[in-house]
Order: C-alpha cells, then sequence, then structure tokens
C-alpha cells in the first residue's frame, strides 16, 4: 500500500504542479505572504520582515524564509511562492498514513485514511493559497508522528525531533501552532492512563523547543524592546479575545456552519456512520475516543477564539481523516455504492458547471479547456461504473482521489482566466505596464492595501489611507520616516497637502475602487488625468 500511495503523490505532485504560476497572487493574504519573502529576498534582511516598506510583525518568520527558497530557485514569481506549498501537501497525506498505521496498526486502514484527507476540500485551499495553515498542518502532522514513533519505539533521537518539529510549529504561527500536537498528547494520556515521565531527555527537549519557537521573537525584542508588548498584548491576547479589533470576528457557530462544506463528501460518510454507531465506534478501540475528543476539543477552542478564519481549522481534518479511514471499513456493499454514486453527482455537476460556462459572461473558460477536462470527468465517470472490482472501498477511494485530480486543473483553469473571481490584482498590473511602460514612475492606490502591486510593478506604490481599515499599518517600528514617501493618511492634514502634491507628477497612475471614490471635495484632482478606465473593480486614472 506504501508504494501504491507514493505513487498516487506523485502523480498529485505533477498534476499540482501542472499551471502553478500561471495564475495571480491572490489578495491579500496570499500576495502579502509572497511580497514580504519577495522583499526579504531583494533586501536580504531575514531578521524584519517588511511588507511594502513597513516592517511587520504579525507572524513569525518560518513561512515567509520557506516561500524566499523557492525564490531562489525559481525566481521571484507565483511559482517560486507556492512551489512548496505542493510539497507540504505531499507531506501531510503521507504522515496521515504513517500515523494512522502506527495507531491502528493496518496498512489498508493507513492508505484510506491518507485519501480520504488528500479529499477535503480544505486541504487543497490550503495548498492552493500562500499563507502558514498549510506549512503549520504539516509541522504539526510531523511532531505528532515523531511524538507516536517514539512511544512505539523509545529512541531519544524522535523525541528530540518532536520538540524540534514543535518548535517550527511555533515559528510559523506562534503558540497556537502548539496546541493541536498538545491536545493529542493529552487525550493520548488521559484514554491510555499513561503519566508523564520526567527526565533529562524530556528537560532537554523542552529547552530545545523553547530556544528555536523565542530564536526569532528575542532578536528582535532585543533589538527594539518596545515589540515585547506589541507581541504579547496585540498579536496574542487581542487576537484570541478582541477580533473585532482584526475585522476578523465571527459567531462561535462559524466552523460547526462550514466543517461539512470543508469535508466534502467524507464528513457526510463519517456521519452517517455516528448516527447508526456512535456508542460502537467509542467503545470499539481507544484510539477511536482520542481521535474524536482531540478533535472536538481543537473546535471548541478555535469557536471560543473571537478570531476566525476558515483555515485555522485545517488540523482538526487529519484526526478526522484518520477515524474515517478506519470507519470506512465497516460500511456495507449497498452504503459504498450510494457513497460512489455521490461523486457521480459530483462530477456531473462539475461537467455541468463547465458546460455552463461557456454561456456565463461573469466566467471564463477557453473552450478547449473545457472540452478537456469534460472529457477528463465522463471519462473517469465511466472508467469507474464500469470498473467490476470486489474492493468497493478502493474504488470509492480512488474514485475520490481521481475527482481530487480533476478539480485542481478546473482551478488552475479558471484560475489563470479570471483573475476578479480569486481577486488577484494581476490584470490590472499588466494593464497598467502595458499603457505606460518605462515611463511608469508612481501609482497611488486609495484606500486600500495591494500587497500585490508591488510585486508585479517596477514602480512607487503609494497606498493613501482614508477610511478603510485594510490600510492601517503598524509604524510605531519604523526608525525613520522614509515609509511615508509610500503611505500616506489622509485623515492627517499635512499628509492631505502631501498627498494632493503628488499629482503634480506627470507619470503618475491613480487607483481607487468603483464602490470607494476619492472624496467630492479631492474630486478635482482627477481632472489633470487624460485617460480614465474600468477594469473589474478598479477605475484606473492616467
Amino acid at each position: 500500500m506504501q508504494l501504491k500511495l507514493l505513487k498516487l503523490l506523485f502523480l498529485l505532485f505533477l498534476v499540482f504542479n501542472i499551471g502553478l504560476g500561471s495564475f495571480g497572487l491572490a489578495e491579500t493574504s496570499e500576495a502579502r505572504y509572497a511580497e514580504i519573502s519577495k522583499e526579504m529576498v531583494v533586501s536580504g534582511d531575514y531578521l524584519h520582515p517588511t511588507l511594502m516598506g513597513i516592517k511587520h510583525y504579525h507572524k513569525p518568520p518560518l513561512t515567509y524564509y520557506i516561500t524566499s527558497l523557492g525564490y531562489q530557485i525559481f525566481g521571484i514569481n507565483e511559482f517560486g511562492a507556492r512551489f512548496f506549498l505542493g510539497i507540504t501537501l505531499l507531506l501531510q497525506i503521507y504522515l496521515v498514513y504513517r500515523i494512522s498505521l502506527l495507531i491502528y496498526k493496518d496498512d489498508k486502514i493507513a492508505y484510506a485514511s491518507a485519501l480520504i484527507y488528500s479529499s477535503f476540500p480544505i486541504v487543497l485551499i490550503a495548498a492552493r493559497n500562500l499563507t502558514t495553515d498549510a506549512f503549520l498542518a504539516t509541522f504539526i502532522l510531523w511532531s505528532i508522528y515523531l511524538w507516536l514513533q517514539f512511544k512505539h519505539i523509545k529512541k531519544t533521537s524522535y523525541l528530540y525531533g518532536f520538540f524540534i518539529v514543535l518548535g517550527l510549529a511555533f515559528l510559523t504561527k506562534g503558540p497556537v501552532g502548539l496546541v493541536p500536537s498538545i491536545f493529542f498528547i493529552i487525550c493520548w494520556n488521559f484514554f491510555r492512563k499513561e503519566k508523564i515521565k520526567f527526565s533529562v531527555h524530556l528537560f532537554t527537549g523542552i529547552i530545545l523547543m523553547l530556544a528555536i519557537s523565542c530564536s526569532w521573537f528575542l532578536a528582535i525584542i532585543l533589538d527594539d524592546p518596545n515589540v515585547w508588548h506589541y507581541f504579547i498584548q496585540e498579536q496574542i491576547i487581542n487576537r484570541a479575545t478582541n477580533a473585532e479589533q482584526f475585522h476578523r470576528t465571527q459567531p462561535i457557530w462559524y466552523y460547526l456552519v462550514l466543517i461539512p462544506a470543508l469535508g466534502l463528501p467524507w464528513i457526510f460518510f463519517i456521519i452517517a456512520y455516528f448516527q447508526k454507531k456512535s456508542k460502537q465506534i467509542w467503545q470499539e478501540l481507544v484510539i477511536n475516543k482520542i481521535l474524536i475528543v482531540t478533535a472536538i476539543s481543537l473546535l471548541i477552542l478555535f469557536s471560543l477564539f473571537s478570531s476566525k478564519l476558515i483555515l485555522y481549522i485545517l488540523p482538526i481534518f487529519s484526526f478526522i481523516a484518520i477515524l474515517g479511514g478506519h470507519i470506512i471499513y465497516k460500511f456495507s456493499e449497498k452504503q459504498l455504492k450510494w457513497f460512489s454514486r455521490i461523486y457521480y453527482v459530483s462530477f456531473a455537476i462539475l461537467i455541468f458547471g463547465l458546460i455552463a460556462s461557456q454561456f456565463l459572461t461573469d466566467i471564463e473558460i477557453p473552450l478547449y479547456s473545457a472540452i478537456l477536462l469534460i472529457g477528463m470527468s465522463i471519462g473517469g465517470m465511466f472508467f469507474f461504473i464500469k470498473l467490476n472490482r470486489s474492493d468497493a472501498i478502493s474504488k470509492l477511494l480512488n474514485l475520490g482521489f481521481y475527482f481530487v485530480l480533476v478539480l485542481l486543473l478546473v482551478h488552475t483553469v479558471m484560475a489563470s482566466n479570471n483573475a476578479k473571481i480569486i481577486n488577484s490584482f494581476q490584470d490590472v498590473s499588466k494593464f497598467i505596464q502595458k499603457e505606460k511602460g518605462e515611463e511608469l514612475k508612481s501609482v497611488i492606490i486609495f484606500d486600500d492595501l495591494i500587497p500585490s502591486a508591488n510585486f508585479y510593478l517596477d514602480a512607487d506604490i503609494i497606498t493613501v489611507r482614508a477610511n478603510n481599515y485594510n490600510t492601517f499599518r503598524e509604524t510605531q517600528f519604523e526608525e525613520y520616516t522614509v515609509f511615508k514617501k509610500n503611505y500616506i493618511n489622509i485623515n492627517v492634514p499635512t499628509e492631505l497637502e502631501k498627498f494632493k502634491n503628488e499629482f503634480k507628477e506627470k507619470e503618475l497612475v491613480y487607483i481607487e475602487k468603483k464602490k470607494s471614490p476619492l472624496n467630492d471635495s479631492l474630486s478635482y484632482l482627477l481632472e489633470t488625468f487624460t485617460h480614465k478606465i474600468e477594469k473589474d473593480k478598479w477605475v484606473i486614472y492616467y
């Protein structure tokens, strides 16, 4: 099974990388991480992350380091930014396999767990967007695997590896990076009635983890002691308890509603079994209790946090997938056939969507691409329908995996041709570059923060803050006022005058959102431009 899985992972990696650099960076998260990493490579300063020239200490730097390595290998482009996301996807799937094999000691269950995990929509979403979440999920799974190996083999090298990887998880997203692994271990010890045995190696490992976790933070604090309060109050306490400050607050039931959609369709297969056999699955094996309680505890904790984003709960799905690999062998032949039909319906919906795209004005998918994808979908459906195999479980798992491959290709085609849908600034940047060429000197973006404008355009990008929260920048750590050249707050009278003076520049491009135009009292400034073009949600003056 392991060799079979490796072959599928190789195929997944090939499909994942087809057209990976053909679509633009999505605003704002992906573009933000890509631009920060670019500025690291360009400046050579890997200690102080900057976003559009202003220090950006919102997250620890490991994601930026990994992305920077992608740039150094493949160049500063979209493919370089996203390349290591594909590596993390493969590692996550393989680690789910290895963890499941360790706890269930059944190769078939482990294989099923891995393919179920690869089929979750949230896993693919995380792997297609440059954020911290895919990297964090990988470190979490890796740490759990190393801890289980230590419990199984008792080699101290695994224990030290566990603490090292935990430190890397911390350097990816801060203290929250430790939570899923710690919850799993607590549940493991509780249900297996095991006590933590203190030893020199345990103490040394904790010190090693703390040294790795705190390394960057200490370096920054030594450089500027004022950062200490910012890390503790703003980035830990406020994000957990006062998400309104970051405009990320969501109701407590937010994740509960999203989980079914993010886990389609496997989450419904698992729920269907739990409705009838919940008592049996709970009492059957201790590891089932560990996985269930870990997943539920994490869901409750993340729901209680004030700050909520979809990908925050990605780690929960690894525990669901591992449990699902065990449960799938409990289904009857009739149930497995019904589950396969759900995938056939999914293919039919996908085919219908590709056909409909040829008649819709808001979505652009080239005809030849649509035909190829429809052909792959129909061909795959008929292949699996006609496939007479006694192993209905393998048929269902492979059907789900094939659907993922087609879905990745559909996403690539859709994202490459519909910058507006994925919220990319790439097409606007290309238009500006085409119209202005080498004459382009500076671009004013009114009341919005667009990191990919810096990524794509060789010009001074001036962000103007008016009312939009997204334009707020943490400038208290700037030693000099150089940043004010590219960041103007028109709510400050002196900076308002500076804003007006910018329009005296001859080779200037001004951009605003259709829904957020310049104040009427300042609209006269736009009379100096000879061209006005509307493109997607933007209005461009030049």
